[in-house]
């Protein structure tokens, strides 16, 4: 039997299969556990109640770097994973540690139309590079290619403003005194942030704190913070975009974009789509290269779970 997980900052999805057979798939929430082992250990003690076949492999794609099979969560920093104390503690079997999004590409050769949506046709050439990236609680990026998958720390570049709102809103994060990298913007917490910085620059009331359903749900409602919502949306588009553009110019993804995280599908589309498209082609001299990269919106939310699964069973 194999083990694969997707570990990110708010939640972690594991499931055990054996073949075709999935004896258990799970969804936990971080916040509920003191620490990974607590949350593994739930899994596994209801894992032992449907099957007491050992376990032989097992891939965990978390959500921060990996480097000599010891990870920490960006987000989640007192979440520290171990290969050797792991699979010790555990009885896990040979244990790898990827990164989440490596996962994520490693993922997308399993989606099915359906599960996805168009945002840009583009031109698709076969067998080509293929970039996934997206905002959950931070903001991750890879590239899959004819050699593999290639991981990155995309979501700590630094954010480069690039009309007068954007501007403001990277001076109302801190900057210049602060350094103000892309996840900051582009993630959960940014979209939080945008609506934050719309209600100052409309004269409102500055909450301290707000989740990303309230500000999607006050944008999709009547209530008197609609038009500061829809202008915070509208602003983390075309963020979105901008940042997704100037990855897709470094890695030429001629295969396709693939939109994913734990946020892009609950986005209004009439709110998002042309937003980011207007950010994503704006590219000075290279805009008519980005027109014809093809984009879709991935619609599930396992993807990395998928990509983990297929990472071990193919090890």
């Amino acid at each position: 039997m194999i083990l694969g997980g997707d570990i990110g900052g708010t939640k972690t999805l594991l499931a055990a299969r054996d073949g075709e057979t999935t004896w258990l798939s799970k969804r936990y929430l971080n916040a509920r556990y003191a620490n990974f082992d607590a949350l593994l250990e739930a899994f596994l003690s209801e894992l032992r109640t449907v099957s007491r076949a050992p376990l032989e492999r097992t891939c965990l794609a978390v959500a921060g770097p990996v480097m000599g099979g010891v990870a920490s969560l960006t987000n989640l920093p007192a979440w520290r994973l171990e290969t050797g104390a792991l699979a010790v503690r555990h009885a896990l079997g040979a244990v790898h540690l990827v990164n989440d999004f490596a996962a994520v590409a490693w993922g997308l050769a399993s989606l099915t139309k359906p599960e996805t949506r168009c945002l840009q046709v583009g031109s698709a050439s076969p067998h080509a590079t293929l970039l996934a990236l997206g905002p959950g609680t931070g903001l991750g990026a890879a590239v899959r290619h004819a050699g593999g998958v290639l991981p990155s720390e995309g979501g700590h570049v630094g954010f480069s403003p690039f009309d007068q709102d954007s501007l403001d809103l990277w001076q109302f994060l801190g900057a210049p005194a602060v350094r103000v990298n892309v996840e900051r913007v582009v993630s959960g917490r940014g979209l939080t942030d945008c609506y934050r910085y719309c209600l100052h620059a409309a004269g409102g009331v500055v909450p301290p704190h707000a989740e990303p359903a309230e500000v999607v749900a006050a944008a999709t409602g009547s209530g008197a913070q609609r038009a500061p919502a829809r202008r915070a949306l509208a602003l983390f588009s075309r963020c979105f975009g901008a940042v997704a553009g100037d990855l897709a110019l470094a890695f030429l993804p001629r295969g396709g974009v693939y939109l994913a995280g734990g946020m892009t599908s609950k986005l209004p589309a009439e709110l998002f789509d042309a937003n980011f498209l207007a950010t994503f082609r704006d590219k000075a001299e290279s805009s008519a290269l980005n027109a014809t990269l093809p984009i879709h919106v991935v619609l599930v939310e396992d993807l990395g779970l998928r990509g983990a699964l297929t990472w071990v069973w193919a090890a």
